[in-house]
């Protein structure tokens, strides 16, 4: 590229294209594939006109009934286009500045690439321990004791695993964080499969930033969209930013038309949580070495005690055309296996192909 002054940081991330997965059976993405939220949205997309593509986006109704739906102020919310941007604009904001991530790990990769793009130094500290696997905080906690003033992250429910860390305990996390000049930030992008929302934390914790994509719970994978909670003064400085400039009027309109449609919401979430509950007893009753992670979100992880199993796995369903993600390479989690969810009989399928690949490979 010509001479020019560039950000010498961006060079040591790695962008890669997303790669189109329409051909195949996806349970990796974690996009919520179930009737209820496609005979939702095609109801929704009815309503649709054309003012929704030539027209600005207008955010004040969208902002008032998510409000309304999580029981906080409107100047307590900020919508971002995706998680992605809500984790670049925290990372901007407020890592950068401070110059420090800490951040529990297993994490979403956008924490690392943001943080990397922007030079920011990060604090990893594992999340997981033990046989079977579970989630632990100590690292976290003993980061939070001997860092400067930094921004703390951490997923609940826990990605990859799908473990829920109890609300009195984030409680404690946030606590902890502010006593030692730490803001918290919790992406709570599974947690309405797991029927909370930190959000009710807020009032108790000036410090505490919560991230709630509705790629997921929302089936807005396609159309970027998520919010960000927090004190007034975190949005008013956050706001500064324009996150809003990126958003689509259409994205906009359909995430108003589903805010309007919250129970129906609901009602899949609750029959999503029941779809997992279904397969993982499943598939544990073809394996019975098998464990199942506990999980509060759109996926299950199993472990199969076998180390290598999950990568494996993953290559053998790839070859009939299904997508998971083995886990081998996230310490911890070798021999694991994840698979997000779709409708009862696409599970029902896959449970069956699962079970003649591994039935193959003991012959």
């Amino acid at each position: 590229m010509p001479a020019f002054p560039i950000r010498d940081s961006a060079l040591t991330v790695r962008r890669t294209p997303r790669g189109d997965h329409g051909a195949v059976v996806n349970l990796k993405s974690c996009e919520m594939q179930h009737p209820g939220a496609e005979r939702l949205l095609s109801t929704v997309l009815g309503r649709l006109t054309p003012g929704d593509v030539f027209r600005y986006p207008y955010l004040g109704t969208l902002t008032r009934q998510l409000a309304a739906v999580h029981d906080v102020p409107p100047d307590q919310l900020l919508v971002t286009a995706g998680s992605c941007s809500a984790i670049g604009l925290v990372v901007d904001a407020l890592a950068e500045p401070a110059g420090s991530l800490v951040l529990q790990e297993p994490s979403f990769e956008s924490w690392r690439y943001y943080a990397g793009l922007r030079g920011v130094p990060v604090v990893r500290c594992a999340g997981l321990t033990g046989e079977p696997v579970r989630e632990t905080h100590d690292a976290l906690l003993e980061a939070m004791r001997t860092a400067p003033p930094s921004i703390v992250a951490m997923t609940n429910p826990g990605n990859p695993t799908g473990s829920v860390t109890p609300l009195s305990e984030v409680d404690t996390i946030a606590k902890v964080a502010a006593r030692h000049g730490h803001l918290l930030v919790v992406d709570e992008c599974y947690a309405a499969f797991a029927g909370f929302s930190h959000t009710a934390l807020l009032p108790g914790n000036r410090n505490l930033i919560v991230l709630r994509s509705l790629s997921k719970s929302w089936a807005m994978a396609g159309a970027r969209l998520a919010c960000v909670f927090a004190d007034q003064e975190i949005v008013d400085y956050l706001g500064r930013f324009r996150p809003d400039s990126v958003l689509s009027t259409p994205s906009v309109r359909i995430a108003t038309e589903l805010a309007g449609e919250i129970g129906q919401l609901r009602e899949i979430w609750r029959d999503v949580a029941a779809i997992r509950d279904e397969f993982t007893a499943r598939v544990l009753g073809d394996h019975p070495r098998w464990t199942a992670l506990p999980s509060g979100a759109n996926f299950v992880t199993f472990a199969t005690g076998v180390p290598g199993e999950g990568k494996r796995l993953e290559r053998e369903l790839a070859a009939r055309r299904i997508r998971i993600r083995g886990l081998d390479d996230v310490d911890g989690l070798d021999g694991c296996l994840r698979f997000s969810l779709a409708d009862r009989d696409l599970m029902r399928t896959v449970a069956d192909v699962l079970a003649t690949v591994t039935s193959s490979a003991r012959c």
